[in-house]
């Protein structure tokens, strides 16, 4: 199966201090990965480098057949690739479907043209964006929240507005970045499901850093396990988080 998103011979340091050390990996089409590590393991820096906030010293990322290298965040978005962030980045005193269509593509109605001759064109596509948040509404279970301020959310419906900005973006890969963190059980399973489903009927592949690991675990095809800037193994997810030197750099403590 051939790669959606690869990263070759990655490298990073900040001020002398190596944060990403000759990492690579690969996401096939609809492929669920799942990127794992301690604290300073280097996973949201290969992130940033991944979806363009920071560069990398070295090394080459590509998405969808393209070197991607260089390229601002922007456009790696309207190649279909998208990022959540650990701690979600709503816009508070909008609404929720607000944030919704704020994240939307508009193809004409940000034109200049369309200020002179093209209203009917915008009216039309504000309506179908209207209807597509919409319907990502209903799919994330927010309906009961559409209209309230995106700033009076739990944390759990936070990401799954989060998730949601993303999908208005019509993305072919979604990085999330720790989509468990600070979520109750309940909310765990739902984003779980949504994700699933998202990859199983739209073809979005995911990849996914967690530290809830059991949840992430029953999630994932494959598994990468980051240590010191470093991938220390990767594979299927139970025989990987049962390696010796996974279970070591861990110390015990979180598996």
């Amino acid at each position: 199966m051939s790669a959606l998103l690869a990263a070759t011979g990655v490298h990073k340091s900040f001020d002398g201090f190596r944060v990403l050390d000759n990492v690579s990996f690969a996401v096939p089409e609809r492929g669920l990965t799942g990127i794992v590590g301690t604290n300073g393991a280097g996973k949201s820096t290969l992130f940033a480098v991944v979806s363009g906030q920071l560069d990398a010293d070295s090394g080459r990322v590509s998405f969808a057949d393209a070197d991607i290298v260089g390229m601002p965040p922007l456009r790696r978005a309207r190649l279909g690739l998208g990022r959540t962030f650990q701690v979600p980045r709503e816009f508070a005193h909008l609404t929720v479907r607000e944030n919704f269509l704020v994240a939307a593509r508009r193809e004409y109605g940000e034109t200049l043209r369309s200020v002179f001759i093209g209203w009917g064109r915008v009216r039309r596509e504000e309506t179908r964006l209207v209807e597509r948040a919409d319907g990502w509404i209903d799919f994330l279970n927010l309906r009961a929240v559409a209209d309230k301020p995106a700033g009076t959310l739990s944390g759990g419906q936070k990401k799954l507005l989060e998730l949601g900005r993303m999908l208005m973006t019509e993305p072919r890969c979604i990085l999330l970045d720790e989509p468990f963190a600070g979520v109750n059980p309940v909310l765990v399973e739902e984003i779980s499901n949504r994700i699933r489903e998202l990859n199983a009927t739209h073809g979005i592949a995911f990849v996914i850093i967690e530290h809830h690991l059991e949840a992430l675990k029953a999630l994932v095809q494959h598994l990468y396990v980051m240590d010191q800037g470093r991938v220390i193994a990767d594979g299927e997810p139970a025989a990987v988080l049962a390696e010796p030197r996974v279970l070591e750099a861990y110390m015990g403590g979180v598996i």
